[in-house]
């Protein structure tokens, strides 16, 4: 199996990547009773389920690129290795940990994103200058050792939340100020489209990508340094999800905000009873640095059908918002 390009497995494939799969599964803690036999049956989909229920993913019970990547870094526990800033940069559970122990006694290390960002690392040698260690910014055995003795008995929510949120509480109260990005897929241009006309009439700078790599999408709206990142999909069946980030120790407060707004809206605009929202840890949500929100809004024939309401929706929804954004 190649690292760069992991192999898409689904229920009824049998060979040595399912093999790996399980064994990973396994490790994780998960279908502790299946057996590596390399054939992914319905067990092992549904391992597979649990597994992307835990992390905050989209579950389908599919083992693909996100699957994948979530069990590699499931796969490390804090001590097992030196963390530092580094290109490519280190990612894993051991990474989210340090994280979360570093906020959770003020050390702002960021977001729990479990990424080793410069954050992450001006928060490891505050800690060791504070600590009495040898500051390099390294997280080795003897900052471990002192980050598991001095915080043991720290209630787990960190100071990102808190320095995010009054950020937010200073940040302009109308659109006119704001720079949003829309991020969509083909089937999704036109609302985008209509969305993006109604957001720049109220005087909104927006960015639109449309068929982007989400790596790409992520990449630019970070580059752009943009304010808002609203995501638009389609999916399969007549619902609405709209996801925010949110992982242990951190919940983003401007996510969280706009995507209950957005769950209070677009159920009408799309002549819906409800929508479903939830705190995910999606790859874009997760590495996107502003208020984000992933929004799926059902299959293109019911959004062709709402275009107009479903726009308007949405232009209101960030209006409200920018009034009260955490």
């Amino acid at each position: 199996m190649s690292d760069n390009h992991p192999p898409i497995l689904k229920r009824g494939d049998e060979n040595d990547d399912v093999v790996l799969l399980q064994q990973k599964l396994a490790t994780a803690g998960f279908a502790l009773a299946l057996s590596a036999n390399g054939l992914f049956d319905a067990s092992t989909a549904a391992a597979v389920a649990d597994f992307q229920a835990s992390r905050g993913l989209s579950v389908d019970g599919i083992c693909g690129p996100h699957t994948w990547t979530a069990l590699q870094e499931a796969s490390w526990s804090l001590g097992e290795r030196h963390l530092y800033f580094s290109q490519p940069l280190l990612r894993g559970d051991d990474v989210a940990e340090l994280q979360l122990r570093l906020g959770s006694m003020g050390f702002d290390a960021g977001r729990v994103d479990g990424i080793f960002g410069p954050d992450t690392a001006n928060a490891v040698e505050e800690f060791q200058l504070n600590s009495g260690l040898v500051s390099d910014a390294v997280c080795g055995e003897a900052t471990t050792a002192a980050l598991m003795r001095m915080s043991a008995r720290v209630t787990p929510a960190t100071v990102a939340a808190v320095r995010e949120r009054a950020k937010l509480q200073q940040a302009p109260r109308r659109l006119t100020e704001q720079h949003i990005m829309i991020a969509s897929m083909s089937t999704m241009a036109a609302v985008a489209g209509e969305l993006a006309t109604g957001l720049r009439r109220s005087g909104a700078a927006v960015s639109e990508v449309c068929d982007w790599p989400e790596a790409e999408r992520v990449e630019e709206a970070n580059r752009l340094e943009v304010d808002i990142y609203v995501g638009l999909l389609p999916s399969e069946e007549a619902a609405c999800r709209v996801a925010y980030f949110a992982t242990e120790g951190f919940v983003s407060p401007g996510g969280q905000r706009l995507a209950s707004v957005l769950g209070q809206r677009l159920p009408a605009a799309l002549g819906i009873d409800s929508a479903d929202v939830r705190g995910m840890r999606l790859p874009v949500l997760r590495h996107t640095r502003m208020t984000a929100v992933q929004c799926l809004v059902g299959p293109p024939g019911l959004v062709q059908a709402r275009l107009s309401p479903l726009a308007r929706s949405i232009e209101s929804s960030l209006t409200f918002w920018a009034r009260r954004p955490a």
